[in-house]
């Protein structure tokens, strides 16, 4: 299993295509540029790397 701190799979690539696809099925960040979409991204990349640990088991 990987650490959260040191897998090398977990890039800013991996959050962009998440926010991609998210786009494909019509949701969308809040409007408006500066600091409040790059906080929701902030809080998107937390969200996925619990993903990615739960999907992998790394959560017990």
């Amino acid at each position: 299993m990987h650490s959260s701190v040191t897998d090398l799979r977990f890039t800013p690539l991996l959050t962009a295509e998440v926010q991609a696809v998210l786009e494909r099925h019509g949701y969308r960040l809040p409007p408006g540029n500066g600091h409040i979409p790059e906080l929701v991204m902030a809080r998107v990349d937390i969200a996925l790397k619990n993903l990615v640990e739960i999907f992998e088991g790394r959560t017990w």
